[in-house]
């Protein structure tokens, strides 16, 4: 039988716990737990190989994250995935994107995974159709064609 926490049950556990030091904290997860973990956790049946294969975990996590949202990873398969992975893990703009949002932190900078054809103008999610640019470029574009988005860009002094 399930029981039912009421709000101020709740409430009383989070104040219980607060300062609480979780078991891992300080902890340093060896890489064979990572890849062990980031597998028990994908919706994609690939296997702890080909994980292995990735030299970069933590590159390797932001690229699950990056379409950890049903609305970018519908329609994905377990081959699609490994292309989708196995592409922007290699992409040279990804990857100088990657470096220096990791080196600086800069929320500006983060990579974010952009539809070149925005899906409201007809684009897919088809991995032709998709591109890692930074925070602060995918929420200028928008929804603006690529074409117009890049002599924009090339103009964009004339903006200020």
């Amino acid at each position: 039988m399930t029981r039912v926490f009421t709000v101020e049950h709740r409430r009383r556990i989070s104040e219980s716990c607060m300062g609480r030091k979780t078991w891992s904290q300080g902890k340093k997860m060896t890489r064979d737990h990572n890849l062990k973990n980031m597998k028990a956790h994908l919706k994609y049946d690939v296997s702890l190989e080909w994980l292995n294969s990735f030299e970069d975990i933590e590159k390797l996590k932001y690229l699950n994250h990056s379409i950890a949202r049903e609305r970018d990873y519908r329609g994905f398969t377990t081959d699609i995935y490994k292309q989708f992975i196995e592409k922007f893990y290699n992409d040279g703009k990804f990857n100088a994107l990657f470096e220096k949002w990791r080196v600086t932190k800069d929320k500006w900078m983060k990579p974010s995974l952009d539809h070149i054809k925005a899906k409201c103008n007809g684009g897919t999610l088809l991995l032709d159709n998709l591109q890692f640019v930074s925070w602060l470029e995918n929420r200028a574009k928008v929804d603006i064609p690529q074409g117009e988005w890049e002599s924009m860009k090339m103009r964009i002094n004339e903006y200020f």
